[in-house]
């Protein structure tokens, strides 16, 4: 695999981001309660931000990043994907959502393998935990409201 430069994988990852945040303000469509468009929104901002930390790319800060032990709850990985078209309930937003994040945390792991550029590598690491966060957070939100025990 070629090595990618730093603009272009931060032109790609940009674009990620871009997508998944356009993602979070569709799927307020789908959603009637309160507390999951607020966090939907709050989601789509972090993907924001996620975005501008990529346009504003500080070599200074990526160096000092440590990475933190984010638990995997590996539900996103037992559920069948959707296409966006699919999306009828709040439901099928989480499951796209955790697939999104899992795609994109993929994605950033990649990138990482492919940069011989130490700050680059620690960007896309970065960028890979946040991912993975955010599966996380949507794994978790899932668990206690839509997975119920038989």
């Amino acid at each position: 695999m070629a090595t990618l430069d730093v603009k272009e994988i931060i032109k790609q990852a940009a674009q990620q981001e871009d997508k998944a945040y356009r993602f979070y303000m569709d799927a307020l469509k789908f959603v009637k309660d309160a507390a999951a468009q607020l966090w939907l929104k709050e989601l789509a901002g972090e993907e924001i931000k996620h975005r501008d930390l990529l346009q504003n790319f500080d070599t200074s800060k990526v160096k000092k990043f440590k990475p933190e032990k984010i638990q995997d709850l590996h539900i996103s990985e037992y559920l069948v994907d959707k296409d966006i078209s699919e999306v009828k309930d709040f439901q099928d937003v989480l499951i796209v959502a955790m697939k999104k994040e899992q795609k994109s945390y993929n994605f950033y792991v990649g990138m990482a393998k492919s940069t011989d550029n130490p700050e680059m590598k620690n960007l896309c690491k970065i960028l890979a935990q946040e991912e993975l966060k955010h599966k996380h957070k949507l794994e978790l939100y899932y668990d206690d409201n839509v997975y119920q025990w038989d």
